[in-house]
């Protein structure tokens, strides 16, 4: 059975690799590679997931992005993540790159992933609920906080402690 299995995964890494996959599969097959956790397979599946990172679809853009850094802890798709933060058209994207960014620099006050959440929580043209997320994973890479300690939506703005951002 495990000889099957790892030939069905292999079979779907391909037609994902191939384009094969129908449009409104992609996400889900994102997961499905991602399913049960195996370092090797993360390795083996990242360069075609990276390829989703800019996907027209925001939930394929969202599933490539938690395969590779917040399930596989790639750090090498920060820069990725990063843009996403920026730039992403969608709301959710922006504030799950947000959450990415801190599960994958939890504790290490990683000077990149904390000028690019310092940046977003201070951007007054961003959402407030992404400058929320922004914050929350800030703290989760400064203070080394679980990403379950800060629930942005039970939060405003006003909430934010401004004199801690602003000594970053």
């Amino acid at each position: 059975m495990g000889a099957n299995r790892n030939q069905n995964w292999d079979d779907l890494l391909d037609q994902l690799k191939n384009g094969q996959i129908p449009h409104d599969q992609i996400g889900s097959t994102i997961v499905k590679l991602g399913k049960p956790f195996a370092s090797a397979r993360i390795i083996a599946a990242k360069d075609t997931v990276a390829l989703y990172l800019d996907h027209s679809d925001s939930w394929v853009r969202h599933e490539a992005m938690w395969f590779l850094t917040a399930w596989g802890k790639l750090n090498e798709y920060q820069p990725a993540l990063i843009g996403a933060l920026r730039t992403d058209p969608d709301n959710d994207n922006r504030s799950f790159a947000a959450t990415c960014l801190g599960r994958l620099r939890e504790g290490t006050s990683d000077a990149e992933a904390v000028a690019a959440l310092k940046g977003t929580v201070e951007d007054q043209t961003q959402d407030e609920l992404v400058r929320l997320y922004a914050y929350g994973a800030l703290r989760q890479v400064v203070k080394g906080d679980s990403d379950l300690a800060y629930s942005p939506h039970e939060h405003k703005l006003s909430d934010v402690d401004w004199g801690w951002v602003n000594s970053l």
